[in-house]
């Protein structure tokens, strides 16, 4: 795995050292995606579409995405024969809900993905809680820092 830079030092500014070390957690979690079998647009679709059918409509809605983009996704995620299409009586537009192999699949990868959380967490012992805690609101935090960035 390629590295981000040399480890930050304890004079490191703080903004740097959160930075390389979210940067670092990213990377560790793209590892563990490429040795799962969904990719990222795959797992949210199957989590989304397991709580109730949608129309590609609702699906662009819920997720905040182009209905282009939508479509794309769930055309190969139907191709990939993780979703299907189904129509529902009263409605004009058809569903999208996961197939049995998609929903069997999107399991056995969130317990693959949530094992590595899992053991990371088992590391930190009675630390774990309060680490979810602050990391928490850090991540709150730091979203309403971007959201009240202006662009140039």
């Amino acid at each position: 795995m390629g590295d981000v830079g040399a480890h930050p030092t304890p004079d490191t500014p703080r903004d740097r050292r959160a930075a390389w070390l979210l940067t670092l957690a990213g990377q560790h979690r793209h590892v563990l995606e490429q040795r799962l079998r969904l990719n990222a647009a795959d797992v949210r679709l199957v989590w989304l579409l397991g709580q109730r059918p949608r129309t590609l409509r609702e699906i662009a809605d819920d997720l905040n995405l182009e209905q282009s983009t939508v479509n794309r996704q769930v055309n190969a995620a139907i191709a990939a024969h993780l979703l299907q299409r189904r129509r529902v009586p009263g409605r004009s537009a058809a569903v999208v809900e996961p197939t049995a192999s998609g929903r069997r699949i999107f399991e056995k990868d969130m317990v693959e993905g949530l094992r590595a959380y899992d053991v990371a967490l088992d590391e930190l012992g009675a630390d774990a809680d309060a680490f979810l805690d602050l990391l928490d609101r850090f991540v709150a935090a730091y979203g309403d820092a971007v959201h009240a960035v202006q662009s140039p």
